[in-house]
């Protein structure tokens, strides 16, 4: 079974502040996980750090999202459309095979 791991930034990539707060954050990411068909995961925070395009490193608040019995189709799609709700340069995708089941 295939695990995915997004790392989303939640400071916007223009202003390099955070402008959606971290209790909405939590919920826009869980609804564009619904939407894109996924049915399970889990958010968590975190802080991370990103070095932007235009050579600015930025601290800031991250949401990590795990989601298990992951497609690559759907993930594509969640991510692309997390980059454009919260204005991203990049979205930080991890995959992993791993052994899991519900019990």
């Amino acid at each position: 079974m295939i695990k995915h791991t997004l790392f989303l930034g939640l400071n916007d990539k223009d202003t390099k502040t955070q402008k959606i707060g971290l209790l909405d954050a939590y919920q826009i990411a869980m609804q564009l996980i619904v939407a894109n068909g996924y049915e399970g995961g889990t958010i968590s925070e975190s802080t991370g750090f990103y070095t932007h395009q235009d050579g600015t490193l930025t601290i800031e608040k991250s949401l990590r999202i795990e989601i298990l019995f992951a497609e690559d189709r759907k993930t594509t799609a969640l991510i692309n459309d997390l980059k454009r709700v919260f204005n991203q340069e990049s979205i930080a995708f991890q995959s992993d095979d791993i052994k899991s089941e519900l019990r």
